[in-house]
């Protein structure tokens, strides 16, 4: 078909769709798109669509399997694919439709709808060779898919025994994975300078990474390669999701130190041994109370848990300094304060009252005052209000000096 005779058939369809003769302007075009086709005049069957479809709001009657066909042809892909979905639509069972579209499915890696769509086209045409040929190579696609999903899930449980390191690496990498240009629905194309970018850290530890991520299937090569052949790596998809629920899992640094800390040598350097030898010497009335403070006190202290030893330590001293008070039979405290004189039971006495007693009694070596009224000024930080009006911080210092001062009472009073 020449040129001329194109144009003409063109002017034809278009003068129907003026007349509103729109159905047999359709019927007409077909025949020409079916002329066309069988000459692979591809470039010519989409020029007149365009100009076709310029002219109605109907442009879908104008759709066919060959236009479809010959948008594959000239790389338009997704064109194709919207041409074909609506002939399903009309044609559940046209099972070169269904062919067809599962491969240009399959080439955008939609792997699980081509499946679906090969499946039904040989259902149809089950003798069909190239429909044969299709489905049994989606089906060990998509069973390769199937043993690969398991695999990346399976990956998942070495991924909750990853340390803070390799957990931050990981996100950075899949972070600036994304945004690369490369990037497609989880597969990319990575050169090997490009791992130590995306992870930012050395070359060596980008390495090191890569091959242990690979092992443990955070990512696997696909054995395709990109523009300059450099490997292309699928992510493992369940990774982003399984690593925010990991932080939300995530231990406190300090506790895991902690726990590290929780043998015979950090707790003979604190002097825990010496202090519980102590603390077994005193009556039963006190030591339940001695005991369990100091042991709190002690794991709280380890876990650099600041606020918890601060207030464990004034509670603590209290208790020791009503023990010591006790043990010489002193049932009630009293002081002077502003030429005014304050008297309390033993037990109604509050920490600040016990170390003014002690001190105007000189019963206290001052030091021992002075390290007691520490605890007692930084138990303050117990109210909320106080941490929120004062910019002074309860750090590792103030916890510190109240947890030495809780033990050197221990010494001095048991």
């Amino acid at each position: 078909m020449t040129k001329k005779e194109i144009t003409e058939r063109i002017r034809e369809i278009k003068k129907l769709i003026q007349e509103d003769e729109e159905f047999s302007a359709s019927l007409k075009f077909e025949e020409l798109i079916e002329q066309l086709h069988s000459e692979k005049k591809y470039p010519a069957v989409i020029e007149s669509f365009n100009k076709i479809s310029k002219l109605t709001s109907s442009s879908e009657l104008y759709y066919s399997f060959e236009l479809a066909f010959a948008f594959v042809e000239l790389d338009n892909e997704n064109m194709a694919e919207k041409v074909y979905e609506y002939l399903l639509i009309s044609n559940p069972e046209n099972s070169a439709v269904l062919n067809n579209l599962s491969n240009i499915k399959k080439r955008k890696r939609k792997f699980k709808e081509a499946f679906d769509l090969i499946s039904q086209a040989y259902e149809i045409e089950p003798n069909d060779e190239i429909v044969s040929n299709n489905y049994d190579t989606l089906n060990q696609i998509v069973s390769e898919i199937k043993e690969r999903e398991q695999k990346f899930k399976h990956s998942l449980i070495y991924l909750e025994r990853e340390n803070k390191f390799v957990i931050n690496k990981l996100t950075l990498f899949i972070q600036n994975a994304r945004k690369d240009e490369s990037f497609n629905n989880g597969i990319i194309a990575i050169p090997k300078w490009k791992f130590k970018v995306f992870m930012q850290t050395d070359e060596d530890k980008a390495e090191s990474l890569r091959n242990q991520w690979i092992d443990k299937n955070y990512i696997c090569e696909t054995g395709q390669r990109g523009e300059y052949y450099e490997i292309i790596y699928e992510i493992n998809p369940f990774l982003e999701k399984a690593i925010s629920e990991i932080k939300l899992k995530v231990v406190n640094d300090n506790w895991i130190q902690g726990i590290e800390k929780l043998n015979t040598k950090s707790l003979e350097e604190i002097n825990y041994y010496r202090n519980i030898k102590k603390i077994n010497k005193i009556n039963k009335q006190f030591k339940k109370l001695i005991l369990r403070d100091y042991e709190e006190l002690t794991l709280n202290y380890l876990m650099k848990n600041h606020k918890s030893t601060i207030i464990l330590s004034g509670s603590l001293i209290e208790t020791l300094l009503i023990y010591h008070l006790k043990k010489k039979k002193i049932t009630n405290v009293s002081y002077e304060v502003n030429n005014r004189k304050v008297s309390k039971g033993l037990f109604e006495a509050t920490l600040n009252d016990l170390l003014q007693f002690l001190e105007q009694k000189k019963m206290l070596e001052k030091h021992f005052v002075h390290l007691g009224n520490i605890s007692r000024i930084f138990r303050n930080y117990v109210h909320p209000g106080k941490e929120l009006r004062e910019t002074e911080e309860l750090d590792q210092s103030k916890s510190n000096i109240c947890y030495i001062s809780a033990s050197e009472l221990i010494n001095t009073m048991i």
